[in-house]
Parts: C-alpha cells; sequence; structure tokens
C-alpha cells in the first residue's frame, strides 16, 4: 500500500496553503484521491520531507 506519512502540522500547513481540509489532504497522501490537487499536495508533502532531511544532515 502506497502513502506518504508526515506529521500532522505538515498537513495543517498544506490544507491552508491548498485551501482544502486535512482530511483532502490525508486522503491524497495515502493515495486515495487521484486530481491534480492531490498531486500537488503529494509533491509538495515530498518537498517538506527533503527540506526536513537537509536540515538533519546539515546538523
Amino acid at each position: 500500500m502506497k502513502k506518504i506519512r508526515i506529521h500532522g502540522d505538515y498537513m495543517q500547513q498544506m490544507a491552508k496553503e491548498f485551501d482544502c481540509s486535512i482530511q483532502t489532504v490525508r486522503m491524497s497522501l495515502y493515495y486515495v484521491f487521484n486530481s491534480d490537487k492531490s498531486k500537488e499536495i503529494r509533491k509538495r508533502a515530498k518537498e517538506l520531507l527533503q527540506k526536513e532531511v537537509a536540515a538533519i544532515i546539515e546538523e
């Protein structure tokens, strides 16, 4: 089963960014939804995770 797991704070942030509900973000990250907005949400989640990893590596 494919899914992108991120912290709830990021879900709230993305819900505000994309003007949608946290449920929409969650379902997009669990690949239940596959709309254009869902694809953008997944792309943004990956960017946030990569940014977090980069911060850990720099420490």
